[in-house]
């Protein structure tokens, strides 16, 4: 089923001491040929706000110049989110209008196949289903509902279009891969009701891409509901950035051969599991409360990249080699109609007296656990902006070598730009607050075997953020 590499950030450890020593383990998965070539079927959800700020012009900045430049009157009250300048008749595109426009380019997307199905679903006030699961073989039928959002329009209830997302993959067969795309731009009214949703899509293995078009109040629940439920958040500039986004999770969602990959984990006595993480090719939590974790899915053509933390304490371990850990893991096939599970995957570490062994550490493991502490940095950092505006460029300082050296070029512009917006104003304005935090969870990068000389330690970056 998969090709694993399992192995630590260091073979050696210091023996003769009780003292807590971190260990961090990347687990490397990559489908093997026959499973790469086992496609699943697709069901896919459209959620999208069509509350009445998605009325506001796409690109607003343009939108007030010529309103200015034309020396423009209102023709007629607004009130539509508290936003001024939408009472204006310029004949330029909406929110809406492009979010239309980006749900047609992804319903004739030639990568999805006639047994494709998807749905269509609005949320404001209200949520309403305006297509059904349907096959793709049926795209006429979806046409006509994403040309309905436009009939939409009121306030912000996106767990209504949540539940209704649920309510339409309740009973597909499990060899099924399912995908709840939620686009919305403000902070909704029904914010306490969406984590458990988001809880009972991770139960069922619906990732959620939550798509941010450029509210200033919901970066914590995009975030959340996108890690809750293993999927991605992204936060938008512009609005032309939708199609790309789309495109990439088309790309992503054909891809993905196992689904629900679950690990479990043994530990000797003295080791316990701190977090894991999935890094690469996106960054997310996964909860380690009990076993199984559940790890999520996993595409054909690329590695996915998980880093477990442990801890070594309580026991003096004399020179020796130990196994600290083993791992096991078991996922379904769906394009194989099987379930799979691996052969147990050992961690064996060396304790040993000799410095310059323990110094030793593995530069591609390191890589990856260092872009963990990077977005660790960054939310923090987001955090402290508004209130230690000192402090919070110290930690996106720090941060921004730390991308350069693992070459993440995306994420160190990013940096760039929120550190230029800090010293020239002294604080992070809520649009780029939301770049770097959700930005950076969908820019990690493979990393080489080179060695990367002047990385902070885990110490020194915990002491940084105050972790």
């Amino acid at each position: 089923m998969l090709n694993v590499i399992f192995k630590p950030h260091r073979a050696s450890l210091k023996s003769g001491t009780a003292e807590a020593q971190k260990v961090f383990a990347m687990l490397k998965l990559i489908p093997d040929a026959q499973v790469a070539q086992a496609r699943p079927p697709l069901a896919l959800a459209l959620v999208i706000d069509t509350s009445g700020s998605m009325r506001e012009f796409a690109d607003a900045q343009k939108a007030r110049e010529e309103i200015q430049r034309r020396g423009l009157q209102s023709v007629g009250p607004n009130q539509q989110d508290g936003k001024q300048y939408q009472g204006y008749d310029l004949s330029m595109p909406t929110k809406l209008d492009q979010a239309i426009e980006a749900a047609h380019a992804l319903i004739d997307d030639d990568r999805l196949e006639p047994g494709d199905q998807v749905t269509i679903i609005h949320f404001d006030d209200n949520a309403e289903t305006l297509l059904p699961l349907t096959p793709l073989s049926n795209k006429q039928s979806a046409h006509q509902a994403v040309n309905s959002l436009s009939n939409y329009s009121g306030g912000t209830h996106m767990a209504k279009g949540m539940l209704l997302a649920q309510q339409q993959f309740a009973g597909l067969p499990l060899q099924t891969a399912k995908r709840v795309i939620l686009l919305t731009d403000g902070r909704t009214f029904d914010e306490m009701e969406c984590g458990p949703i988001a809880g009972q899509f991770a139960e069922t293995n619906t990732p959620l891409i939550t798509v941010d078009t450029g509210g200033d109040d919901n970066l914590e629940l995009l975030k959340d509901l996108a890690e809750i439920s293993k999927g991605r958040p992204y936060h938008m500039q512009t609005m032309s950035e939708l199609r790309q986004i789309l495109d990439d999770e088309i790309g992503t969602s054909v891809k993905e051969v196992v689904t629900d990959l679950q690990a479990s984990v043994s530990l000797v006595k003295g080791v316990t599991v701190d977090t894991c993480t999935r890094v690469y090719p996106s960054l997310a939590e996964v909860s380690v409360d009990g076993q199984p974790y559940r790890l999520g899915n996993i595409a054909a053509g690329d590695y996915t990249v998980f880093v477990l933390e442990f801890t070594v304490s309580g026991i003096s371990r004399p020179p020796s080699r130990v196994r600290i850990a083993q791992i096991g893991l078991a996922g379904h096939v769906p394009g194989l109609d099987r379930r799979d599970e691996l052969p147990p995957q050992d961690l064996f570490l060396t304790f040993t007296t000799d410095e310059a062994a323990i110094a030793e550490v593995d530069a591609e493991v390191l890589g990856y656990v260092q872009q963990k502490n990077v977005d660790r940095m960054v939310q923090d950092a987001v955090r402290q902006s508004t209130v230690d505006a000192g402090r919070a460029r110290q930690t996106l300082q720090v941060a921004r070598g730390m991308t350069q050296r693992v070459g993440n070029s995306a994420m160190t512009q990013m940096l760039d730009n929120a550190l230029d917006e800090l010293n020239k104003t002294g604080t992070i304005s809520a649009g780029t607050r939301k770049t770097v935090a959700l930005g950076g969870r969908t820019k990690t990068v493979k990393t080489g075997s080179s060695p990367m000389d002047g990385v902070p330690s885990e110490e020194e970056i915990r002491k940084l953020t105050g972790a």
